[in-house]
């Protein structure tokens, strides 16, 4: 079996006074043949304040600046073979 497999999961509430807090997180599951990768993020907090049950979310800034260090580690990778092309064009 191999593929992309995106899971989320909730864990037991925990009761703060009046309030009963449940953190929901997320499973990213990547399969290959002879390989497998998971990765599990937070994802929200669920509150239940007894009048109402309401969300919050949790921004994962771990996860955007990963992408942002890939981007421009991708960028200057770029750069730099477009460069070294250009040179080698010249002599």
């Amino acid at each position: 079996m191999s593929g992309i497999q995106v899971k989320n999961h909730t864990s037991d509430p925990i009761q703060a006074g009046n309030i009963s807090l449940q953190p929901i997180s997320q499973s990213i599951h990547f399969i290959g043949k002879h390989f497998g990768f998971a990765w599990n993020r937070p994802v929200a907090v669920q509150v239940d304040d007894g009048r109402a049950v309401y969300q919050l979310p949790i921004r994962d800034r771990t996860r955007l600046i990963l992408v942002y260090l890939w981007g421009l580690t991708a960028a200057f990778s770029l750069i730099a073979l477009s460069s070294k092309s250009k040179k080698r064009s010249k002599s």
